[in-house]
């Protein structure tokens, strides 16, 4: 028994030799009481050695993860310039794949609520901060990926102050100031108060207060379409609506969903969905508010195969069958970009979350975006074996993978290094160099046509 002890003893220190340099050590007497709790284990020697390697290829991980947060603080810093006259903070953005670090001035204009302010920004923005968003970047990340699949995302930044410390998040939504931002619970209200579908008024205020009124609760089988199929008649019910308007609304909105879905965002609800409305004209005109303060953070009553909806807890992959199945049409874009270029989607987001999470969390939230994505997968590609791309389809999959090649270059130059991507970096490479190809050829025919008709 005392040989097996020091055998364990001895290889903890072979493999602590490997952390020394990263700056992790252990006591004598910590070593002796890993090694005397991995003996009584009753393991074989094997087995044991197995674990440690492990538990310290994982520690190498951990600290390795840690050191590179610390030094994109650095980096921070050491970009930071003395505040500019009528500036008061400094925007940190990860835009388009690029960290960039801007001056700003900002200014709070009204309390939401005790966590979220209304602010302008440089005096002709207006925006959301929120204050008790310092200890983890989901806005952010989302964003980040958000870009990368083209879906509307509201301009998110971290906000410092001339110290360069952490003071909250911001998020700008608003195109001008003839706009205003209404949740799709205050919506209810504005449909009652403006518009001229009586009959639809009242079946929406019969269905928010038989199922929405009072709170949050798992759905039923019959809640996941009609649950949907209430927001739409929302769209609908809106003065002054156009049928082109309400598909755009719709589409947007079912593409979010899929989206919530893929980053694993919780916070779902009524009041954190809306529409920006604009009466510039006479006439009310809507688009769907971007989307921000999405959140991964777990929620007790919820498990892993749960999210929220509206206002029902619904399970993630009835709710995309749901989607994939009554709304295809609307969302069939999205999803084949996604499985399409799952195999560069996947890596870019594994180093958009690095740069923002601690070690525990990044793991945790990495593994679920990657069963999520398998998820999607594996329903998208059975649907199309029923529903095949049309050629029509196909084109459209090709113009929107170049532009999804455009889109991740200045990622892949900030985010994938040789000693951890290099050959999904090449792959990446490629793809953009083949659809910049692509790209110049379809130009060069249309080109050709044009002279012929001519």
């Amino acid at each position: 028994m005392e040989e097996k002890r020091l055998a364990i003893v001895n290889h903890i220190n072979e493999r602590l030799k490997n952390l020394k340099d990263l700056g992790k050590v252990y006591s004598d007497d910590k070593i002796n009481t890993l090694a005397l709790k991995l003996l009584s284990t009753n393991k074989s020697l094997d087995e044991i050695k197995t674990l440690i390697d492990n538990k310290f290829s994982n520690e190498a991980r951990k600290i390795n993860h840690n050191n590179h947060l610390v030094t994109l603080k650095d980096y921070y810093l050491a970009s930071i310039e003395k505040l500019k006259k009528g500036n008061n903070c400094y925007l940190l953005s990860y835009e388009e794949g690029v960290k960039v670090l801007e001056q700003a001035h900002l200014k709070e204009e009204k309390e939401v609520n005790p966590f979220l302010k209304q602010v302008i920004l440089n005096k002709r923005m207006v925006g959301y901060k929120k204050d008790n968003a310092l200890s983890n970047d989901y806005e952010l990340i989302m964003s980040d990926i958000a870009y990368l699949l083209n879906i509307n995302y509201a301009k998110t930044y971290r906000v410092f102050n001339g110290n360069m410390e952490p003071e909250g998040v911001l998020s700008v939504s608003f195109e001008n100031k003839n706009e205003r931002f209404l949740t799709l619970e205050e919506t209810l209200r504005f449909i009652k108060e403006e518009s001229p579908n009586f009959n639809l008024k009242i079946e929406l205020e019969d269905y928010h207060d038989k199922h929405i009124k009072y709170g949050l609760k798992e759905a039923k089988d019959s809640d996941y379409l009609n649950n949907i199929e209430y927001v739409f008649k929302l769209f609908k019910a809106l003065p002054d609506i156009t049928k082109s308007n309400i598909e755009k609304l719709k589409k947007e909105y079912l593409n979010m969903k899929v989206f919530e879905l893929l980053t694993n965002s919780l916070n779902n609800n009524l009041n954190n969905v809306g529409l920006i409305v604009n009466k510039e004209t006479l006439k009310y005109k809507y688009r769907l508010a971007p989307a921000y303060n999405k959140s991964s953070i777990r929620i007790q009553a919820i498990g892993p195969k749960k999210t929220i909806c509206n206002f029902f807890i619904v399970d993630k992959q009835k709710l995309l069958t749901i989607l994939v199945n009554n709304y295809y049409d609307y969302i069939k874009e999205l999803l084949s970009l996604i499985t399409y270029n799952k195999n560069t989607l996947l890596p870019i987001i594994n180093q958009v979350i690095q740069e923002h999470l601690d070690y525990k969390e990044y793991n945790s939230f990495y593994e679920e975006i990657k069963n999520n994505l398998e998820m999607i997968d594996h329903l998208a590609s059975e649907k199309k074996l029923v529903s095949p791309d049309t050629k029509e389809d196909e084109f459209t999959n090709d113009d929107n993978n170049i532009l999804y090649s455009n889109r991740i270059a200045p990622f892949v130059d900030n985010y994938i290094g040789d000693d951890i991507l290099s050959d999904n970096k090449n792959n990446i490479l490629f793809m953009i160099l083949t659809g910049s190809v692509i790209l110049i050829t379809i130009i060069v025919i249309l080109i050709a046509i044009l002279i012929i008709s001519k």
